[in-house]
């Protein structure tokens, strides 16, 4: 990659927001979900592979495999041929061709009429031959037989043959006579010479004297009619056929027509030369598709791609969403049922959990996303893909509405149902538009398709519920069901917390208590802050000696140099992290842990290191916790519940005005002299909530009570009279 693209990289993922130290492992999941998706979109399981003889039956039914146009190049040449049949050709007219035509036949008629003449005066006995051959040498129009014909004509008749025959050339003469229409013209000619009143041997003579004396005018224009015939043919439109997705081009058992074997063959040829294009296609649509994801968890999510298990089970249920769609559709397409695959959608089931998994707005979005992708693997079957939309957003709404109850598992078989009730809503509402076949339908077949959508629902929500705790596990997500377990005090993890360590059990109960009080007033999530105080400091189960809570009179701190403190302290960080991955804690309660001292310095140990160094620069770095500083509201408000808290327990007494001007002390120091909420998302009015809010539940927490009398009062003996003995 050159230095130019790995530097537009970069930036793209510093916008993003991936920390640095992921951004490799984030480009190489993110290239792989990417390949993934082009392979889903391209490749078709059941393939185009038919293998059929013309004239021979098919062995199994064969469809097409996608939607598909071609032209087909037999029936246009076919019409094309049609075309230039129907255009008759171009003819040029001969020059004086009329005039030649009747020169010749008048001096053939005036050698004929001194020929009849003196065969008249030839003696019946003597044979004609030579006289024919002295008046006739070469072509006549008229045959030796024809000619000995004429001594049964009168003087008169011959005149009238010559004239009639003269006239009837003239009449003719007026229509176009070809090569090609010569044999038309002597039958007209036949024809008209039958309906003159004369005897039959009159007749025959006059019918071949004609014949053979008509010639043709005009002769084709070949460069012509050739032009002609093929503007004719140009304008004829390829014959284009379309096949959709599914549709069959010929049953199993029947016998293939050539018409068929030619469509299969196309089809076939158009697969393989599509398949680039087809390649080029998916790839744009799949880098849109994953572009526009990723900009809008962005916008939307700023810290989402801190944590890459989230992105990790986002582009699993995108993927799995797409591939078993597919399936579902080829299930549909197989069995001839497209309503069949809207009870095996998966739409519905993954909306819900990407719902419960992850957040509902991300949901949405990407429910839109995938809805136009699967139009890509299911084309012919446009309702399949706007029913589970319609199945899926429901889903996403009935769970938005019940997800901070604590019924979790119930609420998912709830939510099923209303996705049933959408998706069978849906199904009725297209079967009713389809107003031509729906009055050709039984009442049960209605009823069957609308029970699809709703057996939908009720499949999704059995599938969400059980697939739910292993998508927890495998990504470590903190969702309301996971993090409801976690609430148990009894957890093991708290019980060594509490053994091991029980000063800082105790205080980590009580920063839970403010956190979540702080959490409900800003519109965080009360449960993720709340879990993420519990266990925010699990990592001092290490050294707990080493903590001012765990310390009876013993300072261990005392044995040690500041430098070593310090590690101790911020070595606390990376210890809770440790053993929360060994408990499976969720990476989103882990991200806080890890920010709840931001970059902190640790003031007490940094001026203890410059008493030492008689005045000497002390590097700071090294008293400062590693960070981050707060991504969330969630991580902002337990690092001030936290730090709150601690100082909280060094009053001498909890009245409402102390612990207010503690409050305010230690915001205001967060907020502006170490500038921890900087990256925060929480606003000048959260934090005033929040104080508020700390100093309520700090002033109940430590309230007073009146002390017992007699034997259980905790007054000194002897108070009441001086004496202070006890």
């Amino acid at each position: 990659m050159s230095d130019k693209h790995s530097l537009i990289l970069s930036g793209f993922l510093e916008w993003l927001n991936v920390p640095e130290t992921l951004q490799r492992r984030f480009v190489m999941w993110l290239a792989l979900f990417f390949a993934l998706l082009v392979l889903i979109l391209v490749i078709d399981p059941a393939g185009f592979t038919p293998s059929v003889t013309e004239g021979m039956p098919a062995t199994k039914t064969i469809r097409s495999p996608r939607l598909i146009s071609f032209v087909d190049e037999n029936k246009t040449k076919e019409l094309r041929a049609i075309e230039r049949e129907r255009v008759q050709p171009v003819y040029e007219p001969l020059p004086a061709a009329e005039e030649k035509m009747l020169e010749r036949f008048d001096v053939f008629t005036a050698d004929l009429t001194l020929f009849f003449a003196e065969f008249k005066k030839l003696p019946t006995s003597e044979p004609p031959q030579n006289l024919i051959a002295s008046y006739f040498p070469g072509e006549s129009l008229l045959e030796p037989e024809r000619l000995i014909q004429l001594r049964t004509l009168r003087p008169a008749q011959l005149e009238n043959l010559i004239s009639a025959s003269r006239q009837l050339l003239m009449n003719m003469a007026q229509k176009r006579i070809s090569q090609q229409h010569l044999e038309t013209v002597r039958a007209e000619i036949k024809n008209s010479v039958d309906s003159y009143p004369e005897n039959m041997q009159f007749k025959t003579i006059m019918n071949a004297l004609v014949r053979n004396a008509i010639s043709i005018n005009v002769v084709e224009d070949q460069k012509g009619t050739r032009l002609q015939r093929e503007a004719a043919a140009r304008a004829v439109q390829p014959v284009v056929r379309t096949f959709q997705k599914g549709q069959k081009i010929i049953d199993e058992g029947a016998i293939v027509t050539a018409d068929d074997f030619a469509a299969i063959k196309k089809i076939t040829e158009q697969m393989q030369k599509n398949k680039m294009m087809s390649l080029m296609g998916n790839f744009l649509l799949a880098l849109l598709a994953v572009v526009l994801s990723l900009v809008y968890l962005r916008l939307e999510e700023k810290s989402f791609a801190n944590d890459a298990e989230q992105y990790k089970l986002l582009s699993v249920l995108c993927l799995t969403t797409l591939v078993l769609a597919r399936t579902a559709h080829a299930v549909g397409i197989m069995f001839d049922q497209p309503y069949l695959s809207i009870l095996l959608t998966p739409l519905p089931a993954v909306a819900l959990l990407m719902t419960m998994l992850l957040d509902s707005r991300i949901a949405l979005f990407h429910v839109f996303s995938i809805g136009l992708m699967m139009f890509v693997v299911a084309e012919s079957n446009a309702r399949f893909v706007v029913v589970s939309m319609f199945g899926a957003i429901a889903g996403i709404l009935a769970w938005r509405s019940v997800s901070r109850a604590s019924d979790v598992r119930n609420l998912i078989g709830s939510s099923g149902i209303k996705i049933g009730l959408a998706s069978s809503v849906a199904v009725l509402a297209f079967l009713m538009l389809d107003s031509d076949n729906m009055p050709n339908l039984q009442v049960s077949e209605i009823l069957t398709r609308v029970g699809f959508g709703l057996l939908n629902g009720i499949l999704s929500g059995i599938l969400a519920n059980g697939v739910l705790p292993y998508m927890e596990s495998a990504f470590s997500l903190a969702t309301n069901s996971r993090l409801l377990e976690l609430t148990d005090l009894s957890q093991p993890l708290l019980r060594k917390l509490a053994e091991e360590a029980p000063g800082t059990y105790q205080h980590s109960i009580a920063v839970a208590t403010m956190a979540e009080a702080a959490a409900n007033c800003v519109n965080a999530d009360p449960l993720l802050t709340k879990i993420a105080s519990y266990f925010h400091d699990i990592g001092k189960i290490k050294r707990p000696s080493y903590f001012a809570e765990n310390q009876a009179s013993e300072n261990r701190h005392d044995q040690v140099t500041p430098y070593m403190s310090s590690l101790i302290l911020i070595g606390h960080i990376r210890d809770s992290l440790d053993l929360g991955r060994e408990y499976n804690l969720p990476e989103r309660v882990l991200s806080i842990m890890s920010q709840h001292h931001g970059t902190t310095l640790i003031s007490y140990f940094f001026e203890e290191a410059k008493k030492l160094k008689d005045g000497d620069e002390v590097n700071e770095e090294r008293f400062r916790y590693p960070g981050p500083k707060p991504q969330t509201k969630e991580a902002a408000i337990l690092m001030l519940a936290d730090s709150v808290e601690a100082a909280a327990r060094t009053l001498p007494q909890h009245t409402h005005s102390k612990v207010e001007g503690l409050v305010k002390r230690i915001v205001e120091h967060k907020l502006n002299d170490e500038n921890q909420l900087d990256e925060s998302e929480l606003t000048l009015k959260d934090i005033e909530k929040i104080e508020q809010t700390f100093v309520r539940t700090l002033t109940s927490m430590y309230h007073g009570r009146v002390d017992y009398p007699g034997k259980l009062s905790n007054q000194l003996k002897g108070a009441a009279d001086g004496n202070t003995d006890q």
